[in-house]
């Protein structure tokens, strides 16, 4: 069964989810709207979600694109009208954006994510400050995630497991530390 994402902005009727693209449920009475989910992967959005194409029937949506640097931005998108056929269209003017996980410790501007780190939006600029993805590797830890670098940002310090001296997993604190990102608390484990 195909499932509706909204009201199609041709004819009314409901556009649904088919696969590789969201269509209008009035085709065979000769409604062609269509938005393929991949129509914005060459601007680094690869998939266009079906909450995604919900916010952009009703308005518009601000969806994240990967830079080539592997920056993650947001942009707003909205549906237009072109020559009687609808298109995602970006505005890359408005709502520029890197999507922020929290401060920066050092400078207290955005920390975003990158392709080996969660640095400073300002490392450009001069501020240095990255938690690195592979941080706790050395220690037998996995790849910090997103998720654990904002709650880290947030909180200061958070609980992750690492390969002890007995080849055993355990729980240690990482902390935040503004000058190397962040290091794990051996003393208070």
């Amino acid at each position: 069964m195909q499932s509706k994402v909204g009201k199609c902005p041709k004819c009314g009727k409901a556009v649904v989810d088919r696969g590789s693209f969201y269509g209008c449920a009035g085709f065979v009475k000769g409604c062609d709207f269509s938005i393929g989910k991949s129509s914005l992967s060459h601007l680094g959005h690869p998939t266009i979600t079906p909450k995604e194409m919900r916010a952009l029937l009703k308005d518009s949506a601000q969806l994240s694109f990967r830079m080539s640097s592997g920056v993650e931005r947001l942009y707003w998108v909205e549906l237009v009208q072109k020559d009687g056929k609808y298109l995602a269209q970006v505005d890359f003017e408005a709502g520029v954006a890197a999507k922020s996980l929290g401060s920066c410790p050092v400078c207290g501007v955005d920390v975003v994510e990158y392709p080996l780190s969660f640095g400073c939006s300002r490392w450009e600029e001069g501020c240095e400050f990255a938690i690195f993805k592979d941080a706790i590797k050395r220690f037998g830890g996995k790849a910090l995630t997103k998720k654990q670098a904002k709650e880290l940002l947030q909180k200061g310090q958070i609980e992750v497991k690492i390969r002890g001296f007995d080849k055993k997993m355990k729980k240690v604190n990482l902390l935040l530390d503004s000058e190397f990102g962040c290091r794990v608390d051996f003393k208070n484990r």
